[in-house]
């Protein structure tokens, strides 16, 4: 199975942003059955939190700025960030590793089986 997940990154190597003050997400598809990942593209976004505060409209436009996901990656997502996103039927997980650290994890617990993930095609 093939689930696209988003990683909050400033610079593709290293989870590293919390996912309101993130300016960019690297867009990863993740092979369950080869256990293979591979960074498809990156979007640059505006950050929806701004000194503490943040708006609600910047969470639905960065979550249709990284599309159609079945999961966030983020070093931090903040209560309401993480309720908001969740509610829309997307995981968040606050790894803050490398991403290659980050996704080795998730395939080591098989994530996708205990949590309700999207399946999607290779694009």
């Amino acid at each position: 199975m093939i689930f696209k997940v988003a990683i909050a990154s400033n610079d593709g190597e290293n989870v590293n942003e919390h996912f309101g003050q993130a300016r960019r997400f690297y867009i990863g598809e993740l092979d369950t059955e080869k256990e293979d990942f591979e960074i498809v593209s990156q979007i640059e976004v505006s950050p929806s939190c701004h000194g503490g505060e943040h708006e609600i409209s910047g969470f639905e436009a960065a979550l249709e700025s990284i599309g159609d996901v079945s999961a966030v990656i983020a070093q931090r997502a903040g209560p309401g960030a993480k309720k908001f996103i969740e509610e829309r039927g997307i995981r968040v997980y606050q790894i803050p590793l490398s991403i290659e650290q980050a996704i080795c994890l998730l395939i080591e617990e098989r994530q996708w089986e205990g949590d309700t993930w999207v399946y999607h095609t290779r694009s």
